[in-house]
This record gives structure tokens, C-alpha cells and sequence, in this order.
């Protein structure tokens, strides 16, 4: 068979169309597997290199920004706590004097009374109150007075209740004491007597039954021998005479004798002195016995006789360290029973607590007690001066009432404390 040039021709071309097929579906191929694995890398979860590398640096970057914020929120609570800190302390601080310190109870068993009454705080701030003393009204004992001393400026008279209703303000006036009985001016009075350590002399007031004032009747200034520390008074049952004792920092005691001037005025005279060792202060005369007790601070508590004339001749009644009297001891009270008996009772600061010792024979002891706050009175500390009475002074003290400094009153600047005696020993 003959083949035609024309059909011979479109035969030529077939296999170069072919073959630009086959070149072309090879290209596309290898461009579809390129493009494949790049947007696999896309979708893939699994990260590359870098950005394993990217992610770290991040993860680090947010972790320490993290740790600073934390550290921010730590410095920041921290200084809350510091400021808040900051502002209980400036609170504390500014109460100095109010804020009762922690109490550490010793080995033996310590009684716990509370207050009734609390007096108005003395005016001065800081370590002001120091003293009280018990006018006894005898024609209405429900008006009976606390004579207070304010060392840093004066004296002040409370009644019962507590209310203030008088204050002097003669200098910085310690350790204040009376004695009924005093003729002065034809009269008897109630004599009233402080040691002044603005001026070194002896305060000398008389007690007004109808006002129940205080009222000066020093004939002149008297001057002590010594530096005034501390003082108490004492009536003779010999004689009748009253005195008053001065001690002082230095160890030394002085006794002095009042007598009335013939003008209505009280002077004085110095029949005694001697030395009884370190700091003297707190002191006590026992007016039916003839004692007179003073609180050597650091060592403990001395009995002498009260009478101008008995010397320096002693005994110790109590000593610091025997387990019952703590350094400072201060103040000293008596309080009168039936027949010779009663008690002596100390200031023993250094454990804020008071012991009772006998008042009759070698003075035993007896026992010890704090006062603690009760419902509507707080506690009692850093005692200097106390003072007793056993006498009825009707229905809030009917078997009378023990008074003490309260050196840490928590309404205010110091002020006194008022116990119902039957709570300190059962009647």
C-alpha cells in the first residue's frame, strides 16, 4: 500500500508532542514534591531548630519576668508588712508607759486579784504616778480620799470612785503619808506630808474634813540633810509625837519631828540619821509596835525602831532572791488586825507582784499576789507605792482597801488602782 506524503507528515510530529508531555508532567511533579514538604513544615506540630530556639529564649524571657513580678509581689507584701509593722511599733511608742510588759510567773503558786476602781490618770506623761496614802473620812467613810503624788509635778485628791477633785501643783512631790491626831493650833488634824524633790524640802499640808481639800501649813521651807528620795510618817505611842522620815539614793535615812510653830503653821526639827546601805526609797512605821521598815532596793527589806532614840541597831525581814522578793523592792504598807497583828506588805517590782508577810512577831511570810485586769479594770505593774487600810469604807471597800501605782495604766498616763481587801485576805 501506498502512503501519501501529506499523512506521512502528521505522523512526524506525534512523538515530539509526547515527549513535551512527558517533560511537562515531570516538571509539575518535581514542583508539586517541593511545594509539599513546605507546606507540610506549616502544618507540622513539630517545630524546627529555630524555632525550638525562639520558644526557649521565650519560655525564658516570660519565666524571668515572672520570677520579677513574684519578686515585685514579695517586696511589695513585704513592705506592707513592714509599714504595717512600722505603724504598731509607732502605736506602741506612742502609748510608752500604758502598755503592760509580759509577765513571767515564778516557781511557786502567785494569787491573782483584780481592781474595782482605777483613779483618773495624773496629768504628767511618762513615769509620773508614784504614791498613794487613805484619808479615812471618820464622820463618812463612803467620802474617804486617795492622796496621790504626780512625782513629775504635784499632788492630787481622788474620791472613791476614782474622780480626781483636786490637784496641787507644788513640785515634783514623792512618796506622800498622813497621820491623824495632829494638834495644830488648838485643833486636831489629819497631817498631810510629801518629800519635794524639786526644792529638797518637806511638803506639809493638813486635810480639810469639810472640802476634803489639801491646805498648806508649812511654817517655812524645810530643808532636807539629804537628797530626798523617798519618805513616810510616823506617830509615837509613847508620846503622841508624829515625825517623818526622808531616805534617799545614797542609803542615808533622817527623822525629823513636826511641831506647831505656835501661828497655826507646822515646822520641823531633825532628831536622827543613819545609813542603812544602797538606794533606800519605799518605807513604813508601824505606829502601836514602834517599827519602822524600809525597802533597801536591790538587797530587800529592813526593820529598825521608830523612836528617835533606838539607834541603828536591825533585822532583815526579807531578802531579794529567796523566792518570794524581786529586785526593786518599793513600797511598804502596814495593815492593822486586832492585838498586835496584821500584815506588812512590799512592792515587790521586779516580778510585778506584792508580797504579804506578818505583821506581828519575825514577820513570816504569808504568801504573794499580782493584780490582774478584771471586767472593767486592767492589772497592775511596775508598782512604786502602795497603801492599806483595814478600816470600813462602806459598801464598795467594807473591809477596806489596798491602793497601788500602776505603772503601765492602759487608759492613759499612770494612775492608781483600788482593791477591795477581802480579796488579798479572806475576813
Amino acid at each position: 500500500m501506498t502512503h501519501t506524503p501529506a499523512t506521512r507528515g502528521n505522523n512526524d510530529h506525534a512523538p515530539k508532542r509526547y515527549g513535551w508531555l512527558v517533560i511537562l508532567m515531570v516538571l509539575a511533579l518535581s514542583v508539586g514534591l517541593a511545594v509539599e514538604p513546605a507546606r507540610a513544615g506549616l502544618n507540622d506540630p513539630t517545630p524546627s531548630a529555630d524555632d525550638k530556639d525562639k520558644k526557649e529564649k521565650k519560655e525564658k524571657k516570660d519565666k524571668k519576668k515572672s520570677e520579677s513580678d513574684d519578686d515585685d509581689d514579695e517586696q511589695k507584701e513585704e513592705k506592707k508588712k513592714k509599714e504595717k509593722s512600722s505603724k504598731k511599733d509607732k502605736k506602741d511608742s506612742s502609748s510608752a508607759g500604758n502598755r503592760a510588759p509580759s509577765v513571767g510567773l515564778t516557781v511557786d503558786a502567785i494569787e491573782a486579784v483584780t481592781a474595782t476602781i482605777e483613779t483618773d490618770p495624773v496629768p504628767s506623761s511618762g513615769d509620773a504616778a508614784d504614791d498613794p496614802a487613805i484619808w479615812i473620812n471618820k464622820a463618812d467613810p463612803e467620802k474617804s480620799t486617795i492622796i496621790g503624788t504626780n512625782k513629775q509635778g504635784g499632788l492630787a485628791v481622788y474620791d472613791l470612785s476614782g474622780k480626781q477633785i483636786q490637784y496641787l501643783a507644788d513640785g515634783q512631790l514623792d512618796n506622800v503619808d498622813l497621820r491623824d491626831g495632829f494638834k495644830l493650833n488648838g485643833s486636831e488634824v489629819a497631817l498631810v506630808t510629801a518629800g519635794n524633790r524639786s526644792d529638797n524640802t518637806i511638803a506639809i499640808y493638813k486635810v480639810n474634813p469639810d472640802t476634803r481639800m489639801l491646805e498648806n501649813v508649812a511654817a517655812r521651807k524645810v530643808k532636807h540633810t539629804i537628797q530626798v528620795y523617798g519618805s513616810c510618817m510616823y506617830r509615837s505611842p509613847k508620846n503622841g509625837e508624829v515625825y517623818h522620815f526622808a531616805t534617799s539614793k545614797s542609803g542615808d535615812v533622817e527623822q525629823w519631828q513636826f511641831f506647831d510653830n505656835g501661828s497655826g503653821k507646822v515646822d520641823a526639827k531633825k532628831v536622827r540619821n543613819f545609813k542603812v546601805g544602797q538606794v533606800v526609797e519605799g518605807c513604813v512605821a508601824d505606829d502601836d509596835l514602834g517599827h519602822f521598815y524600809v525597802s533597801e532596793e536591790p538587797v530587800g527589806i529592813w526593820k529598825y525602831g521608830a523612836e528617835p532614840d533606838t539607834g541603828d541597831a536591825r533585822t532583815q525581814v526579807a531578802k531579794v532572791g529567796d523566792g518570794h522578793l524581786f529586785a526593786d523592792v518599793e513600797g511598804l504598807a502596814i495593815a492593822y488586825g486586832k492585838d498586835g497583828t496584821g500584815y506588812l506588805i512590799a512592792s515587790s517590782q521586779g516580778n510585778h507582784s506584792y508580797v504579804v508577810y506578818r505583821r506581828e512577831g519575825n514577820n513570816e511570810y504569808v504568801k504573794k499576789f499580782r493584780i490582774v485586769p478584771g471586767d472593767k479594770v486592767d492589772g497592775a505593774e511596775e508598782t512604786d507605792g502602795i497603801d492599806v487600810t483595814t478600816v470600813s469604807l462602806g459598801s464598795a471597800f467594807p473591809n477596806g482597801v489596798f491602793v497601788v501605782q500602776d505603772g503601765f495604766n492602759d487608759r492613759g498616763n499612770q494612775n492608781f488602782k483600788l482593791v477591795p481587801f477581802e480579796s488579798i485576805i479572806k475576813p
